[in-house]
């Protein structure tokens, strides 16, 4: 995400109920950082995620460094509306879910709470502790869906490791999710990630992927090329899902 982008969500985020009640010294406590430091701040460099994406010490730091900026779910997950995937599991029969790339999201807890079977997956140790420790109760769900689709008998399971090690979390699973995680892979490695991920999917499954494309509103999403070239089913996650086999549902994000 780029400087302006978060700058113009900072007043937004000023009220949100959902900012993350961590510092690095105490995981535990309900700390809530003043968005001030951020709208000052000249030096936003820590916005930038890791060049590295391979590289687990440099995302600890990244996701530290958000949560001592005040940057908390309330920014990452403003995305995510989860009430067209949630209809067309329930229409399928689908109830298993592989967040890829998960970082301190609580779209798997949300998810979890519709009565899903819920695997979050994140190479950063950091991350994982983060996302398990927000407070996340009953209020923190409208943002994500209407309480008529909150269920019973979902669950939630935190792993850390390499979305590319496909003995981790091997599923298959029934929807695969990646938010912004694939995008920043080196182009030459994009395809072999994704097939990381495909290869958990069911053959009838669906990959909900989501990139956010910079300041520019036409950008293009350097994903949909390569869904294409590998023969998936297309559709956007704006719309209602149409297709009964395989198919990337995607998003597109722009600021």
């Amino acid at each position: 995400m780029s400087g302006s982008f978060l700058r113009r969500l900072a007043s937004w985020l000023r009220g949100t109920n959902n900012r993350v009640p961590l510092d690095e010294r105490d995981p535990a406590s309900n700390k809530k950082d003043d968005l001030a430091g951020l709208l000052a701040d000249d030096d936003l460099s820590w916005l930038n995620p890791p060049q590295d994406i391979h590289f687990t010490e440099a995302w600890d730091r990244y996701w530290r460094d958000q949560i001592n900026h005040g940057l908390g779910p309330g920014l990452f997950d403003m995305f995510c509306d989860e009430e067209r995937l949630i209809s067309a599991m329930r229409r399928r029969g689908f109830t298993t879910i592989l967040c890829a790339g998960n970082g301190i999201s609580q779209e798997p807890r949300a998810l979890a709470a519709a009565g899903f079977k819920v695997t979050a997956l994140d190479t950063s140790p950091v991350a994982t502790q983060i996302a398990q420790a927000v407070e996340f109760g009953p209020d923190a769900l409208v943002r994500y869906y209407p309480q008529a689709h909150r269920d019973a008998g979902g669950s939630v399971e935190f792993v850390v490791g390499d979305l590319r090690d496909e003995s981790l979390c091997p599923g298959p699973f029934d929807v695969v999710i990646e938010r912004r995680t694939l995008q920043l892979f080196p182009p030459g490695e994009r395809g072999p990630a994704l097939d990381a991920l495909a290869h958990r999917l069911r053959p009838d499954g669906i990959f909900l992927s989501h990139c956010h494309c910079g300041t520019h509103p036409d950008a293009h999403n350097p994903l949909e090329d390569l869904f294409a070239e590998k023969g998936w089913a297309i559709e956007c996650a704006y719309e209602d899902l149409r297709s009964e086999g395989r198919v990337a549902w995607l998003s597109q994000s722009t600021g």
